[in-house]
């Protein structure tokens, strides 16, 4: 997060090499170095790599991490050195989009990224340096427009409900089991209804009562009520750069800044979004995308500036958008249309596909026989969606149909991982369906408990789906179709809500009110007690806990002028980890927790607490004290005397 800072600098030395949870197949005594990406679309990866000693470059790191992740890499060289122009399937495009890849550093000292000041063959990177790439647009100050949403320990992000701007529902994340860690009750009798998204070991969700920040630990850092979800509870935040961004009460699209939940912006617009917004840029600016919905009317898309939140177009769609993330296209922008709903709950063409062009001119339409109200979802050169009238569809980029297969009515976002499409429907059933290019075929498919309206995801080789029935179900799955477990949610747990895997969590949230954490607690870095000092004012906090393993330790404070978060990194002492908040100066309360990670990128987090800052009590001075004795004998003897 932006404004944590770090003290003792001499504890970076006991650090153990911030490993990530990907396979590293790291030996020998080479550097260890973490490389991070982030895509145009907020899609992010990471990998560990083992340096040969005679090449500790950033550019021969980000060689070997885009060639364990099957990322195409080009780069030129000239006076400066390697210049990298293309990341996987994003290309520099300077005077196009405005878009390239910008190398960043891991300022430990600071615990935040800054823009590399060397070209990525001139930086030497050492054992356990963290780099990043990312794909952005510069502001007018040449700095990058946004921010890497990863850390050390939290080496993925899920900044959109379905994880990126494309919508293909994919985590590079793990789902390690069926333990609950963890569970969260919000403040809104009707539950949750909004998906949660993720950045720098933060999570963020919304009910009708407030927008919540938790740790990883579902520990509450804030809340704000001006962040309830509008429409009974129904949109989903979004995270760009410092802000999360949710479509709230009276109307209202409202943008927190992600440290203290304090509010940066806010727009007024015409009619509901019951949706999370997409992100491109206009005019080399950052823009989010909001298709509305209006009862008995059609709704209209917003363009609307990020970094301040005016308006910089609209325009009106063939119908109403409903509980539809669009999806970024290139320089455009697609949206679903549900058509048109009347007060008896009926939609009504006209139904289909928009795609609209990040400057607000329309590209084409494609009109469908049923409601289309799933968000797309961009994957294969191809635009999958699905229809209330029972059918998956994929469309070329240009707006003709190239295959459509029967998969049952559905209102579920599908996930897409290669060229297979994961999809659930209004009667239970989920899918796996094969991409060939020019048509689509099953390869297997189950029926679980009940209706699957919540979009299925897909992480590390398993596919997960949660059911709308008042016994509701979370059903994991191997990408092949075999059963890896399921775990029953109780009653009144219905969920409409996409799942979300994040490292090594699996987040599932439900209408009863609770967001629940899964992981397999035996994997889970153990710890001990944790212990506080005596907390006055004008002199540090030692924290402590103790662990048996060497893991990477963060402790996160707020001072007790309830400021931002801020962290600082703990060293590993006999047998425990201690870190030291600064001298606070004034009386109050600082909330405090600790993370653990381990080397496969595993964490745990602490509740938080709150050590109680009182002032000093003075320490009495022995001649003073000797005075003192010596004046009261004095009085006691004049007086007997007298």
């Amino acid at each position: 997060m932006n404004g944590r800072i770090v003290i003792m600098m001499a504890m970076l030395l006991s650090l153990p090499v911030l490993f990530t949870g990907m396979s590293t197949g790291a030996t020998g005594s080479g550097v260890q170095a973490t490389v991070m990406f982030q895509f145009g679309n907020g899609e992010t990866m990471s990998y560990t790599v083992t340096l040969p000693a005679d090449n500790t470059t950033a550019i021969k790191a980000t060689e070997l991490a885009c060639q364990n992740l099957s990322l195409s890499l080009n780069y030129t060289w000239g006076s400066y050195g390697a210049f990298v122009t293309q990341i996987g399937w994003e290309k520099n495009d300077y005077y196009g989009t405005g878009y390239y890849w910008h190398l960043m550093i891991w300022e430990s000292m600071d615990y935040s990224w800054k823009v590399s000041s060397v070209g990525a063959s001139s930086l030497k990177l050492k054992n356990g340096s963290v780099i990043a790439w990312l794909y952005t647009v510069d502001t007018p100050s040449w700095k990058p427009h946004n921010t890497v949403h990863m850390a050390p320990g939290y080496m993925d992000a899920w900044v959109a409900p379905r994880g990126n701007f494309n919508n293909t529902g994919v985590s590079y994340g793990n789902v390690t089991g069926d333990n609950i860690a963890w569970k969260f009750k919000g403040e809104s009798a009707w539950g949750f209804s909004s998906t949660p998204v993720f950045s720098d070991g933060v999570i963020y969700i919304a009910d009708s009562h407030a927008l919540y920040a938790l740790n990883m630990g579902g520990s509450e850092l804030w809340n704000n009520t001006l962040g309830a979800a509008g429409y009974w509870g129904l949109a989903s935040p979004a995270v760009y750069g410092n802000y999360v961004i949710i479509y709230s009460t009276n109307h209202t699209i409202r943008a927190f800044y992600r440290n203290n939940g304090t509010l940066a912006w806010a727009t007024q617009i015409y009619g509901d979004a019951v949706t999370a917004p997409a992100l491109g840029y206009y005019n080399k600016n950052p823009v989010l995308f909001y298709p509305t919905f209006v009862l008995n009317g059609t709704g209209s898309l917003y363009a609307i500036y990020a970094d301040n939140g005016s308006i910089a177009w609209n325009v009106t769609l063939m119908g109403s958008s409903y509980f539809a993330s669009p999806a970024v296209l290139g320089n455009s922008v697609v949206v679903s249309v549900g058509g048109i709903e009347n007060t008896s709950l009926e939609w009504n063409a006209p139904y289909g596909v928009q795609c609209i062009a990040f400057n607000g001119s329309y590209m084409w339409n494609y009109s469908t026989a049923s409601s289309v109200r799933s968000p797309p979802v961009i994957a294969n050169n191809h635009i999958y969606v699905v229809t209330v009238g029972g059918n998956l569809l994929a469309l070329n980029y240009n707006g003709t149909l190239a295959w459509k297969v029967e998969v049952g009515a559905s209102t579920a976002p599908p996930a897409v991982h290669g060229t297979t499409i994961f999809v659930g429907n209004n009667s239970g059933g989920i899918m796996a369906i094969s991409d060939s290019g020019t048509s689509g075929t099953v390869i297997w498919s189950h029926t679980l408990n009940g209706a699957v309206k919540a979009g299925l995801v897909y992480a590390s080789g398993k596919i997960v789906a949660v059911t709308d029935t008042s016994n509701s179900e979370v059903y994991c799955y191997y990408a092949n179709g075999t059963m890896a477990w399921n775990y029953s949610l109780g009653a009144s747990s219905y969920a409409i809500s996409s799942p979300v895997v994040v490292g090594s969590y699996l987040l599932v949230a439900t209408n009863s009110g609770y967001l629940y954490a899964f992981t397999n607690n035996a994997t889970v870095p153990a710890h001990g007690t944790m212990s506080v000092s005596k907390a006055v004012v004008g002199q540090p906090i030692t924290v402590t806990v103790s662990a048996q393993e060497t893991y990477m330790a963060v402790l996160y404070y707020r001072n007790t002028t309830g400021d931002e978060w801020h962290a600082v990194w703990m060293s590993y002492v006999n047998g425990e980890y201690v870190g030291y908040i600064p001298a606070q100066n004034n009386t109050g309360t600082v909330d405090l927790y600790v993370t653990l990670t381990d080397s496969s990128g595993t964490s745990s987090t602490t509740p938080t607490t709150q050590a109680v800052v009182t002032q000093a009590v003075p320490e009495l001075n022995m001649g003073v004290f000797t005075a003192l004795i010596i004046v009261a004998l004095a009085l006691f003897m004049w007086r007997k005397n007298h």
